[in-house]
């Protein structure tokens, strides 16, 4: 598997994996509801606006993606038929690696899949965060808030 930088011709394969994995990461916090194919969360929520749009490609497909800037990981996606294959750590591997001062990120509330890999890289929950979901403001939301200590990096 190889973590290449976004090309238009992934575009298809990122809205299969999203559309998918999204249906999952909202079942997990009941809010099935809220669901939105990736052409509108994308443009909603600015997925191309981000310093990092990385792809996880094995075999010429697209498995999974990640968005992130230097501070905070945005985005993360598999293919739910090779979740938990590594995959999602490897792409958090290379933000890491990319941008060592990456310090937060936000999961949903119940989401304990996205949160127990964040803490396998240091990330603790500062917090529990309610709100409006991002893109889709008439679902409340809860996030699991994220933070690791990047001080030691210095």
């Amino acid at each position: 598997m190889k973590i290449e930088k976004y090309k238009d011709c992934y575009w298809e394969d990122l809205c299969r994996i999203h559309n998918a994995a999204r249906k999952i990461e909202l079942q997990y916090a009941s809010l099935e509801a809220a669901y939105l194919p990736l052409d509108i969360a994308a443009e909603r929520e600015g997925l191309f606006e981000y310093d990092h749009l990385d792809v996880a490609v094995e075999d010429g497909r697209p498995v999974g993606f990640c968005a992130y800037t230097d501070e905070e990981i945005a985005w993360l996606y598999v293919l739910p038929e090779r979740m938990r294959q590594g995959i999602g750590r490897q792409l958090v591997e290379n933000a890491l690696a990319v941008e060592p001062g990456l310090c937060w990120v936000e999961t949903l509330y119940g989401n304990e899949p996205a949160k127990r890999l964040y803490e396998s890289f240091g990330f603790t929950v500062r917090e529990i965060v309610a709100g409006k979901m991002p893109g889709n403001e008439q679902f409340a939301v809860r996030v699991y808030r994220m933070y690791r200590d990047v001080s030691k990096l210095c």
